[in-house]
Order: C-alpha cells, then structure tokens, then sequence
C-alpha cells in the first residue's frame, strides 16, 4: 500500500485522512513549499510501512493503562508509557530469556521492570532525578517483605506520627515553585520528612518516596505540557486567569490516600505483584546510569543490546524542568543544576543551547549522525522554511529554528550510537509524536526512520495510532486543524 501524493488533495490511510504535505502553500510561500514537497518525498519513501495498529491507543501509549496496575501507579509519571504496551513491544520481538534490553529514556524504569518480570537484564539511563528517584527506590525495596512495607502503611495510616514531632525539615523552593503550599501543608510536609529521616532504611526511602509522590495533589499546581499551571487560589501574585485544578488535598488526606492505595495492592496478594518483592529476589537485574545518555551509551559494551524500548522527549517544547519543578525541589536540586538539567536535556526546549558532545561521544557517531542529518532533505528543508518564518517575524518564537536543528541532530548522533550497541537482528521500538510548527508537519516519525536506515538499520514499520492527536489551538487558528501522527517506529539493527 502506498500514498499517493501526486494525484490527491487529501491522502487517505484506511480511510482516514493524512495532512496533504505536497500542496502548493495558499499563501505562496516559496519556502513553504520546498519544504512541503521534501516532506512528501520522504512520506512517500515509508508510505509501504506506514501502518495502523489497532492494538494500540493513546491510554496504552502513556502512563494511562498504568492506573490499574499495582507498583507502576505508585508514582504518576505522566510521560511514561504502560507496562501492557511494553509486554506488547516484548512479546512482538520474539526476545529470549537471555536477552539484554535498554532504554536510553528510561523515565521511571518501566521498561526496564518490565524486562525484569519476565526474566530479561535490562539497562536504564535517565538523566532526570524524578525518574531515577523512582528506580533507586524500587530496587531498594526489591526484596522486602509484603507484611513489612503494609506495617509501614498501617502505621501512617492509623498513627500519624509526624503529628507528635516537634522537628521539621523545610521544603526547599526554586523560584518556580516557592508558594506551591499553604501554610498548614508546608508545617505537615516540614514534619513528615523530619520522622522520615529519623526511620532505619529501607523504611525511610520507602516513606519518603511517599510524600515525594503526593506533591502535585497537595499543592496548588498542575503539569501541564511547558510549564506549570497555578491554581487562582494561590498567594502568588501573577497567577492568570481563573484555572480551578479542582479539590486540594490536605497533607494528611493525601498521605493517608496514598498509603491506602499502596496497602490495598499488597492486601490483594495477587501472586504477580508478591513475586516482585520475594526475599528470593533480593536482587534486581537493572544497570541504572544517572545522567546523559549521550555519555552513558559510551560505557555500553558494543553489540551486546538486543532490545531497546523507549520514547525520548518529542520536538514540542516541553520542559520537564519545569513541569517537574516541585519534584525537582523535593531531590533537592539547585536553581544552577535546573540549569544544568534544562541544557542537558535531549533538546527540545526553546532554551536549550547547542551541545558541544566532542570528547563525550565518540567521533564515529558524531560523524555518521551530522551526515545522516545533513543529507536529510526533509529535514534541511523544514529549518530553511522556519528560518525564513523567523527572519519574517513570523515565529512566535525564534528559539524554534534552533530547537528544531538541535533536536535531529542529536537524535542523529543517538541513532548513531545505538547501531554501535545492538546485536545484528535487534529490535528498536520508539514511541513518538509528529509536531507542527506555522503550518508545517514535521514527519518526525519518517525522517528520524531515514535517519537510523542510513545509520545501519532498517525500518520494518512504523505504527500509527488509530486515533492522532491536535495541534495546538493557536496553529489551528492560523493554519487550520490537522491531526498529527502518533507513532511506534520499528527498526531492525542489520549486520555491520
């Protein structure tokens, strides 16, 4: 099956409708229509993979499937994907059980958890302390008891022995977060972590991780996509608008929630969830790297992944430096490391900087990922169009141009680093999003699947789900709606 683009106005798929990519741009735009048409050449080049999984929708390609399963709704981690669509990645790849799984955008660890339920080592790299916070934790409490974390829970439950404490430890404020609680909120937090940090381990890890899960409930802020949205009842004094986050929960309502909910999934003594923390396992089969993957995948044993599941961040300005901010606090990271965090973050922010990775990745991966990206010419072609927009006054921000450019450079460079640590044969399975940016669609999902068939792989498919999402109402307004592809990319590492 193929698109035609030269013949329609509308490019149909199953029936649906696809953006029309080569048509001339109604306001002449020579750039614009450059750029559609090597946009369409490269769509036309996947259209035979291009291919509805109906298996798939966007609750499973998220943390939404996660709310019913015990352990992986201990933490929302609202860029993560559920532990279902992982089985469903592991199950499709025919792996053994002596095979090495990776995912370079680890988040919480679901895949790697996965991976280890299902008797398979895994490797996960995380760059941010929210994520790896969680994976620390639950390899901390691999091993322990049942009966002695419910204890822990009765004992918030029915004590509440912060309440007794005289001691406090403040929560330490970003300039981004300072505010979040109310007074009472603060007291109890301040008196909670003072009894956390006075219990023996592995109690006090499991406890803390506890009030660390519940900070958005009990604060007057919710993530939302760039930034984070403050409720009108909050004493900060810019807040816009009259956004209602609904009910904010007390400290000791949402400490007591949290506690109940995790009691219950050990209550229910389901044979699966028991295996995961038996004493027979004391030990789980995970490689944790903290920081960069574009450092961590340098220490990875050439040839020796034979799976990688993940999804990095998409191309839309998402900044989980902010959206995380409370999260961040909580670790106790510096108003300086959020910088740092900010600029070490694959780019896709309008703020990050370009990365300088000579001495930090390896010359051949840099070499082989800048080609692949300068040969690309969907891709050459969008950033010549968004330079002109900028140039024009046209972008609403020009930071774009240089998020854009940095953004498939270094997802070159980690292609390029991936085919260095695959086995011939090996699977890659990414999740990713298609964005929109003054009208145009960026096919991130074909041009990131060029990238990695020019970088020793070959694109089986690409997934689509049956349902893609919107683009902003703001490009609606001025370019009309257009529904944008949300993928699963399917590469297959060829021999050397």
């Amino acid at each position: 099956m193929r698109l035609d683009f030269e013949d329609a106005d509308v490019i149909q798929l199953e029936g649906r409708q696809l953006t029309p990519s080569k048509a001339v741009a109604e306001d002449g735009s020579h750039l614009r229509t450059i750029a559609r048409e090597a946009v369409a050449d490269i769509e036309e080049k996947f259209a035979d993979r291009l291919e509805i999984n109906r298996d798939l929708s966007r609750s499973l390609v998220s943390f939404q499937a996660n709310k019913s399963e015990p352990f992986y709704r201990w933490f929302k981690y609202r860029e993560g994907f559920s532990k279902p669509l992982i089985e469903y990645f592991i199950e499709h790849s025919n792996v053994s059980g002596t095979a090495n799984v990776l995912d370079p955008f680890a988040g919480t660890g679901a895949t790697c958890f996965v991976a280890n339920e299902r008797g398979l080592a895994a490797t996960a790299i995380e760059l941010l302390p929210v994520g790896s916070n969680f994976i620390r934790l639950r390899q901390a409490i691999f091993g322990v008891e049942p009966a002695e974390i419910s204890a822990w829970m009765h004992e918030i439950i029915e004590d509440r022995p912060w309440e007794r404490t005289n001691g406090r430890i403040s929560f330490s404020h970003l300039r981004i977060t300072q505010d979040a609680f109310g007074p009472e909120t603060d007291d109890a937090l301040a008196r909670y972590r003072f009894w956390v940090s006075k219990q023996p381990q592995p109690k006090k890890q499991f406890c803390d991780f506890l009030s660390y899960s519940i900070l958005e409930e009990i604060s007057y802020t919710r993530k939302d996509g760039q930034y984070l949205r403050w409720d009108y009842r909050s004493p900060r004094s810019k807040v816009r608008g009259k956004f209602d986050k609904g009910k904010i929960y007390t400290f000791d309502e949402a400490i007591i929630s949290k506690a109940q909910s995790i009691l219950y999934d050990l209550s229910k003594g389901s044979d699966d969830l028991l295996s995961k923390l038996n004493p027979s396992q004391a030990v789980s089969n995970i490689t944790l790297f903290e920081g960069s993957n574009f450092e961590a995948l340098e220490k990875i044993e050439s040839a020796s992944v034979d799976l990688v599941v993940t999804s990095p961040p998409y191309c839309n300005r998402y900044d989980y430096t902010r959206t995380y901010a409370l999260e961040l606090a909580y670790l106790g990271c510096s108003e300086e490391e959020i910088r740092r965090l900010r600029q070490a973050l694959l780019s896709c922010t309008v703020e990050n900087r370009p990365k300088d990775l000579q001495g930090v990745v390896s010359d051949s991966a840099i070499g082989k990922g800048v080609a692949a990206f300068e040969a690309n010419d969907a891709i050459q072609a969008s950033i010549r169009f968004l330079e002109g927009e900028a140039a024009a006054g046209a972008l609403n921000n020009t930071g774009i141009v240089k998020m854009v450019r940095g953004y498939f450079t270094e997802m070159a460079i980690h292609i390029a680093q991936l085919a260095r640590v695959m086995k011939p044969g090996g699977r890659i399975y990414l999740v990713n999003d298609n964005v929109r940016y003054n009208g145009l669609d960026l096919p991130v999902d074909c041009i990131l699947s060029a990238f990695a068939e020019e970088l020793g792989f070959r694109c089986e498919k690409i997934w689509i789900l049956p349902m893609g999402k919107g683009n902003s109402s703001q490009q609606m307004k001025l370019h009309g709606r257009s529904e944008l592809r949300k993928c699963v990319y399917i590469w297959e590492r060829l021999p050397s």
